[in-house]
């Protein structure tokens, strides 16, 4: 298979990278993409058009909302929702669905979301399936919090996710993101996170779902 890698920054790809030299010789390529959504679909879609990867897998660090997911631990995320396309008034939030702005069930979307369809692959990564939400400012407010988490049922919050889904949907290429959690939503005390513990926990389950997959 020609598997793509791709991550947000250096350091969520140097495990990939360095980690396995006969995994990166079963034609894996990586790519880091760049923080945000936008930079991340644009550099997925080139890379799409250069190498045509038969499955594209994201790994990277994501924030939890959840106890029951703590830092230093892997997921894998089953659906995503772009979280702030929207607008705040009334002392409530509506996004561009409730807006009348886009079609929640319009191609790539399934109720708002963009759902991973391939279960059988999700399963097989062995780690907990997530709802995620995709965002481009990092929530620390506790009303911000509390809509994404109770509104959207969402389980983590990463910047780059939905790019992921979105583009792999339309293009119809089996996708997987996997996170490892690195803090609780809204702890911006750095010296509680686990950044090496949750990129360990990440690199782990990525590299052993592709000696999964790839087997000759």
């Amino acid at each position: 298979m020609n598997i793509l890698v791709v991550a947000a920054t250096e350091i969520e790809l140097s495990g990939i990278r360095h980690g396995s030299t006969d995994m990166l010789d079963r034609k894996v390529r990586t790519l880091v993409t760049g923080v945000g959504m936008l930079p991340s679909a644009y550099s997925i879609m080139q890379e799409i058009s250069l190498s045509k990867p038969d499955m594209i897998l994201q790994i990277g660090i994501a924030g939890s909302f959840r106890e029951e997911l703590p830092p230093g631990t892997a997921v894998v995320v089953e659906r995503e929702i772009i979280a702030d396309m929207g607008v705040h008034e009334n002392g409530g939030y509506r996004d561009v669905f409730e807006l009348g702005l886009a079609g929640k069930n319009i191609v790539p979307y399934e109720d708002g979301a963009v759902v991973n369809p391939h279960v059988e692959l999700l399963s097989a990564i062995g780690i907990p399936a997530v709802r995620a939400v995709s965002v481009n400012e990092i929530s620390s407010s506790p009303e911000r919090i509390s809509l994404f988490k109770n509104a959207y049922h969402s389980d983590i919050e990463s910047m780059e996710g939905a790019a992921l889904h979105y583009t792999c949907s339309l293009q119809q290429i089996p996708f997987m993101q996997i996170r490892g959690i690195s803090n609780m939503v809204g702890e911006r005390d750095k010296s509680k996170w686990k950044i090496k513990e949750s990129l360990g926990a990440a690199t782990a389950a990525c590299i052993s779902f592709i000696s999964k997959i790839d087997q000759p």
